[in-house]
């Protein structure tokens, strides 16, 4: 091998280097995304678990409301 085609190859060795360690920051980055995004759906399902829970003590609280509305026109009615 020629000086020349050594230090070509010497710099095409480095170049690949370069973009393997490049590849190994987007992997690393990528798994970030991915913990961070997976956090975030944990967070939505969490939320709209919450959310489902207060509409159902709202409704039930609601049907609590009415009924002793109605006993209390009922109360008024037989007076």
């Amino acid at each position: 091998m020629d000086n020349e085609t050594k230090k070509m190859f010497e710099m095409l060795m480095g170049k690949l280097d370069t973009i393997s360690e490049s590849q190994k920051n987007m992997e690393t980055r990528q798994d970030e995304i991915f913990s961070v995004v997976k956090a975030i759906e944990h967070s939505n399902t969490t939320n709209k678990a919450e959310i489902d829970n207060i509409t159902y003590k709202i409704a039930h609280t609601e049907g609590t409301i009415n009924k002793i509305g109605n006993v209390i026109n009922e109360s008024r009615a037989v007076k």
